[in-house]
């Protein structure tokens, strides 16, 4: 493992794959500005590296995920359940430029959060228009309630899913979903990064 310099005020280092790992992060982007800082660095480099050309228009739509049962918390409650909705909607998104990020928040009094899965189409009407990157990252910004996760809630989630895995999805940036030439969703690389070497 080797250590890197600091990335605002946090610890960096390679893991022994050769991965860049940031360590002591807050649960959530919002909980303090370094960590708000770090997350708006990775939502800007996953824009630029879209290419988009702005001024856009986008239009946001979401997809829930209720927790239903507790087959549906172990489906989808994961990182790869996020491309599991994709390829679930992916109809509606070949041919078009949609980028993609998910969230899990939970509504009051529940059990089990909702797993939600963010949409951003870049379109030619009927959406808002985005000026510059800097607004894009304001407008794909979810706000969590950062006291969401007690110990409690935690617990239970611990019974179906890995709480590891499902606790890093706040820090997934936004992401542009692409296609190769047979029509099969190509991977996103954080996902797939945070996903790896998790025991449940």
């Amino acid at each position: 493992m080797k250590k890197l310099e600091p990335l605002f005020g946090f610890d960096v280092n390679y893991d022994d794959n050769g991965n860049v790992e940031i360590n002591d992060v807050k649960q959530f982007p919002q909980e303090s500005k370094n960590s708000q800082k770090l997350y708006d660095r990775l939502e800007l480099l996953k824009i630029e590296d879209s290419g988009i050309i702005f001024p856009v228009m986008l239009k946001k739509w979401i997809i829930t995920i209720n927790p239903i049962n507790d087959e549906t918390i172990m489906d989808y409650f994961r990182i790869s359940g996020i491309k599991k909705v994709i390829e679930e909607n992916k109809s509606k998104l070949v041919g078009k430029t949609t980028f993609v990020k998910g969230a899990v928040q939970y509504e009051k009094k529940c059990k089990y959060p909702n797993l939600n899965i963010y949409f951003y189409e870049v379109v030619n009407e009927g959406g808002d228009e985005v000026i510059n990157i800097f607004e894009m990252i304001e407008y794909c910004k979810i706000q969590y309630n950062i006291s969401q996760f007690t110990p409690k809630r935690i617990s239970d989630l611990e019974k179906l899913v890995n709480t590891e895995e499902l606790l890093r999805i706040p820090y997934l940036p936004v992401e542009l979903i692409q296609f190769d030439e047979f029509g099969n969703i190509l991977d996103f690389n954080l996902h797939r990064i945070n996903s790896i070497n998790l025991p449940f």
